[in-house]
């Protein structure tokens, strides 16, 4: 690669001091530069971008050895070669005119080491002996900035709120709201090329009202001009933010004219409540309060002529919707939320009062029914249609209403999750509302009833209440049927009329007499636990569980002994006419009874005297009136040892008691034996009483078997026991 060496960078070599080096004897001499810091360039331009051509700015730099230098570049153009040490290179533009910087860049573009628009420096990299660094500012004019603010004079605080407009050159209309003294309300910031001139014009105000003052912030602007009478001023807008302030007062009049103040509404609900209201006048003067019941007006106020504020007194659940002014040139501003007015009062006797109506409305909150069911064994009810009865004892005075039709919700699947309907298009907040749920066949309300709820909604004079929708949510439970009969087993009279206890779902005891049924028992539908209580002297022998078809309805149990209780039983949504039927059949526990003999040793030990003798024995019972009797021999056999026992065989099985719940008593007697006495008797088994009585006994027959033994000896000599 060849290089090409600029004239300019040449003509710097060339200007190097130069030594001399060889011999002079020899007459031969070489001349090579002088050692010194190496050189590098710059070059300063300035972008003729933004309107920047033919301005002149100056620059200083300051090279990495402290050497400086400054020059003058006019828009558009550049310096001449700036020859500076070879490194680093600060650059520095003069700051404070009407132009600011706005970019610098160097060429070759990896040469701009740092830099600030603010105070216009560059540091910049000037290779030594390389080539040149070209350093280009580009400058803007800053942009002007211009908003306009209103206030009320001190004096005059009903204009606080009321609406003004602007006309800036002539272009459209902006309207503010006038702030409190010191507090001035402002429009938004409109920007301007630096230097352009302006005309502010506030437009006419209502009657009474004029401009007391025109503030402009100087600088940045200037040439300012003001004219209070046509509410105009003139300016030059500067760099920064040019701020105008209005400042507007009330002219007052000793005139006097008339006001009358009127409430209507927009609704029902307003009506039959007094609203108050006060007035200040465009003198400053306070007149009030004044009660007014919807519907009618106050009679003619005479107060101040001129604009007069007039201020409703918030009152719940109500906010001010609109105000109608007549005639309506006189109407001025209104602040719905604020409850206020402003009006022009025209000098005159009634005739040329103004009348002011302030129209309210009732901020209503929302209230919805909803309908759940309890769990999937429910989901038989999905697509009823459950009816809700609403009544609501308004809070805004007009006592209970009982809502004409009944609000329909018809129920999703408990997967779906509860089905809501709003129970009218709203009502004022605060009113208390009872929602009572109308009985379904099968259907079991969870939720009691009946519901109270109160609207809901966070009154706010603007008519915006926050929070006010809630929901009411009655859970139902789908009902099924089941009923549970007693039977006694066949043959068994004494078993029926019996009282025998049973539990669902372990509820209280159901009593059912053996032969008859309970009424029908309502249980949530799905399954059953049925369990017979235990019932002395009777045993169950069976147990089915049966719908309408005759099925087995049997879940866990087998309804055959010992499976029998309890058990858990199928029961589907639906009436009698789908009822689960349980029927247990039970009857009478049974006792047997049998009659033993034993002996005793003799008196001196030698053995039984009574082996070979027969014993003979009578015995009855009573069942149900019916007596039987009967009787038994026994024999001691040959040979027998003292204390063997000989029995009867099973003489009798006996019911435990007889239908008079009486026990069945069995008596027994020993017929005498000459020469032997009974010794002593003796009873085994589950009946309750036995009694002795010489040689006759008797017992209460108990469950299983029961045996009476009789003990004989003979009689002592002489014939005595």
């Amino acid at each position: 690669m060849r290089l090409r060496m600029k004239p300019r960078g040449l003509r710097a070599l060339l200007l190097l001091p130069t030594l001399t080096v060889g011999s002079v004897a020899a007459g031969a001499f070489t001349q090579l530069p002088a050692h010194a810091a190496s050189p590098g360039t710059i070059e300063i331009c300035k972008s003729a971008a933004n309107g920047m051509t033919g301005l002149s700015f100056n620059f200083t730099w300051t090279d990495h050895l402290g050497a400086t230098g400054s020059t003058s570049v006019l828009g558009g153009q550049c310096s001449g070669p700036e020859s500076v040490a070879g490194g680093q290179v600060t650059v520095v533009e003069a700051q404070g005119g009407a132009t600011v910087v706005q970019a610098i860049k160097t060429l070759p573009k990896a040469r701009l080491l740092a830099s600030n628009l603010t105070t216009g420096t560059a540091v910049v990299k000037a290779p030594a002996g390389g080539t040149e660094t070209v350093v280009t500012y580009t400058n803007v004019i800053p942009s002007a900035e211009l908003k306009v603010c209103k206030q009320a004079a001190a004096n005059s605080t009903q204009l606080v709120g009321e609406p003004f407009s602007f006309s800036i050159n002539g272009g459209a209309a902006t309207t503010i709201d006038a702030g409190p003294y010191g507090a001035p309300v402002c429009t938004g910031l409109t920007q301007y090329a630096a230097g352009t001139n302006v005309t502010v014009t506030e437009l006419p105000p209502a009657a009474h009202v004029s401009v007391s003052q025109i503030a402009v912030t100087e600088p940045p602007a200037t040439n300012v001009v003001t004219n209070l009478s046509t509410r105009t001023v003139s300016l030059t807008v500067g760099s920064g933010v040019n701020i105008v302030t209005y400042t507007n007062q009330i002219n007052v009049s000793a005139q006097k004219g008339y006001v009358e103040i009127c409430k209507e509404g927009s609704d029902d609900y307003v009506y039959g409540n007094s609203f108050t209201f006060n007035i200040t006048d465009a003198a400053g003067l306070s007149y009030g309060p004044y009660t007014v019941l919807a519907g009618q007006c106050t009679s003619a106020i005479q107060v101040t002529a001129g604009p007069a504020t007039i201020s409703e007194a918030a009152q719940a659940p109500f906010y001010l919707e609109y105000v109608s002014v007549y005639p309506s040139a006189n109407y001025i501003s209104e602040n719905d939320s604020n409850g206020t007015a402003t009006v022009n009062v025209a000098a005159g006797d009634e005739s040329t009062e103004t009348n002011v109506t302030f129209i309210n409305d009732t901020e209503f909150g929302y209230i919805k029914v909803c309908k759940a069911l309890d769990s999937a064994n429910s989901n038989a009810l999905a697509g009823t249609t459950f009816y809700f009865d609403v009544s609501y004892t308004l809070s805004t005075g007009q006592g209970t209403v009982e809502q004409e039709e009944s609000i329909a919700v018809v129920a999703n699947t408990f997967a779906n999750g509860p089905a809501c309907v709003f129970i009218n298009d709203g009502l004022p907040i605060g009113s208390i509302v009872t929602i009572t749920e109308e009985p379904t066949p099968n259907v079991d309300d969870l939720s009691g009833g009946t519901q109270t709820v109160v609207v809901p909604g966070i009154w706010s004079p603007s008519g915006t209440p926050g929070n006010d929708i809630t929901s009411v949510t009655f859970t139902n439970q789908a009902e099924g049927t089941i009923e549970i009969c007693k039977d006694a087993a066949a043959g068994d009279n004494i078993t029926l009329g019996q009282p025998f206890q049973f539990t669902v779902n372990g509820g209280a005891p159901i009593t059912v007499l053996a032969g008859e049924c309970s009424p029908a028992i309502a249980v949530p539908a799905g399954t059953a636990t049925v369990d017979e209580l235990a019932s002395t002297n009777f045993h169950e022998v069976s147990v089915t569980a049966i719908g309408p078809d005759g099925s087995n309805r049997i879940i866990s149990g087998t309804g055959i002994a010992p499976d029998l209780n309890p058990i858990v039983v199928s029961v589907p949504f639906g009436g009698v006419g789908n009822e689960t039927l349980v029927t247990y059949t039970n009857t009478v526990n049974t006792g047997e009874f049998k009659i033993c003999k034993t002996t005793s040793a003799t008196a001196d030990g030698s053995g039984v005297l009574l082996a070979g003798d027969t014993f003979t024995f009578l015995y009855g019972y009573t069942v149900d009136a019916v007596m039987t009797p009967g009787s038994v021999s026994l024999t001691i056999p040959l040979n027998a040892q003292s204390g063997v026992i000989v029995c009867s065989g099973i003489l009798a099985v006996l019911p435990v008691q007889q239908a008079n719940d009486a026990a069945v008593t069995v008596n027994i007697t020993e017929e005498s034996f000459l020469g032997v006495h009974v010794d002593g008797i003796n009873y085994a088994g589950n009946g309750n009483t036995f009694d002795v009585d010489g040689p006759a006994s008797s017992f209460d027959v108990g469950i299983g078997v029961n045996v009476v033994t009789y003990d004989n000896e003979p009689d002592a000599p002489g014939g005595n026991p």
